[in-house]
């Protein structure tokens, strides 16, 4: 027995190092943005070699040093709300100046991928993005309930900078309909996470619109936000050159399925509508369609 704890403790040290390093880099969330630029390096034609894999790469480093920096500048707001009190700066677990650190390798280590292997726009599109989002939305969320509209820019980004290094214009119908798309489709999801944490971000001091507008108003908006996000996806086959009808039939069952779904929803009674369902719902949503457009262009 005693040998088996002393096997299973440094196991233990590395599982919890392992998550950690999750963590603090947030990787899951910072995944999805590289998924985001591959889907718009493929819709650009963009070569599946080395080149791309680097250029994800890049993309990786960077946002996992803006979510790093993310962290070290909301640390004492953090801890002021029970969803965020465990993050490793917001515990102490791991020191500003460590945060610091590793940040600056990451985004430094990101952004010279990008320069060398990318050229100086998908940098500085990079950089951009930084910026934006650690010194115009995260302290603009202290002042103004409707920052997520200045989040959405964020989430954007990461299209552009794959459309960018795979040659395409970022002024073409592709590029603007699918950014579209990505604009409306966080405004559900950022609502949604109000209905639900709202109570909590007016505690620790950050503007919500919770404090004028009810839950049930927000769902509202939510659930309207929802349909005309499944709505503008009827427009494809008029601005994104889709290279097999069965995308289409596939992209129409994803649209009937979201609006089947909020009619259920609607007609619940209140305080019985499952927030969590239609949370996933948008985010379902998306990485759908996303995976329609990719998988049509890569057949």
């Amino acid at each position: 027995m005693e040998s088996q704890v002393k096997t299973d403790r440094p196991v233990g040290r590395i599982a919890r190092s392992i998550k950690n390093v999750f963590s603090l880099l947030k990787v899951i969330v910072i995944a999805s943005l590289v998924f985001t630029t591959f889907t718009g390096y493929v819709l650009a034609d963009g070569p599946l070699n080395a080149g791309c894999v680097i250029t994800l790469v890049g993309v990786f480093l960077l946002g996992a040093g803006a979510a790093v920096f993310n962290q070290a500048y909301e640390r004492k707001t953090d801890a002021l709300m029970p969803r965020t009190a465990k993050r490793l700066m917001a515990s102490g677990r791991v020191s500003l100046q460590t945060g610091l650190i590793v940040g600056t390798l990451h985004v430094a280590a990101g952004l010279a991928i990008l320069y060398f292997h990318d050229g100086w726009f998908v940098a500085a599109l990079g950089l951009f993005n930084l910026v934006w989002y650690n010194l115009v939305y995260t302290p603009l969320k202290r002042v103004s309930s409707w920052a997520l509209i200045a989040g959405t820019v964020a989430g954007v980004i990461p299209l552009l900078m794959g459309f960018s290094a795979a040659g395409e214009s970022l002024l073409s119908n592709t590029v603007i309909f699918v950014a579209f798309f990505m604009v409306i489709w966080q405004i559900p999801h950022f609502l949604i996470l109000l209905v639900k944490y709202g109570k909590e971000y007016e505690q620790a001091g950050l503007a919500s619109i919770t404090a004028f507008l009810h839950e049930e108003q927000i769902l509202r908006l939510a659930y309207l936000w929802v349909v005309a996000t499944a709505a503008s996806t009827l427009f494809i086959p008029l601005l994104v050159p889709l290279h097999h009808r069965s995308t289409s039939y596939a992209i129409l069952a994803i649209v009937v399925v979201v609006l089947v779904s909020i009619a259920i929803d609607v007609y619940q009674k209140e305080g019985k509508r499952n927030i969590f369902r239609l949370f996933m719902l948008t985010n379902l949503m998306q990485t759908g369609f996303m995976l329609c457009l990719v998988v049509d262009s890569l057949l």
